[in-house]
């Protein structure tokens, strides 16, 4: 059987567009992600930590063994955030709603690609889905510290959120103390990756 000329080169042209896509090789690694977070109010500074839920992220690696793409979904509980303050922590779970809406999540699904600094390997910005009180909003998390050896991989993310955005309302205290709307976050991620 003699294939025709025009399809030959159409199949030609179509594998040469779909390279790309086979060049990368998806690995799996566990997650496991600390979590700071640090607000102000009138009265004073405040902050607190939580741990996501342990996760599996898929990470398609170059030929250099460079992070090309990533894809997680990760869980937080909210009722597990922790301020160090018996009272505030009541207000603060409160005002999250941690019994209609227990979890806080983050999607994670992107190509490094266009996100890449000049001349970089790793990504200087992480954007990703946020759902806080059931209502999702994109973020663009800023990434340091990448390091990456021998199966694993560490880095850092910072990234403000809006309480008000978020959908959370925070009531004052004796009408004097009040919450500042920008919350900043900062989270340590370490991935292993696991064993083909």
């Amino acid at each position: 059987m003699k294939l025709h000329p025009a399809l030959l080169a159409t199949a030609s042209a179509l594998l040469t567009l779909l390279q790309p896509c086979f060049a990368d090789t998806p690995t799996l690694w566990k997650g496991t992600a600390a979590i700071q977070f640090n607000g102000t109010s009138t009265l004073h500074d405040w902050s607190g930590t939580v741990n996501a839920q342990p996760f599996l992220t898929t990470v398609a690696m170059n030929e250099s063994n460079q992070p090309t793409a990533l894809k997680a979904h990760v869980e937080v509980k909210a009722s597990n955030m922790d301020t160090k303050e018996a009272k505030r922590d009541e207000n603060m779970r409160k005002a999250m709603r941690v019994v209609d809406f227990p979890l806080i999540k983050g999607d994670f699904d992107c190509a490094f690609a266009s996100l890449l600094p000049e001349g970089g390997k790793v990504p200087e910005k992480l954007p990703f889905q946020l759902s806080i009180l059931g209502k999702q909003q994109a973020v663009e998390a800023k990434v340091s510290n990448w390091t990456q050896k021998d199966g694993k991989a560490s880095f850092e993310i910072d990234f403000p959120l809006s309480l008000k955005a978020c959908g959370i309302q925070v009531p004052s205290v004796m009408f004097v103390i009040r919450v500042g709307d920008t919350v900043n976050v900062h989270v340590n991620v370490t991935l292993a990756r696991t064993q083909a």
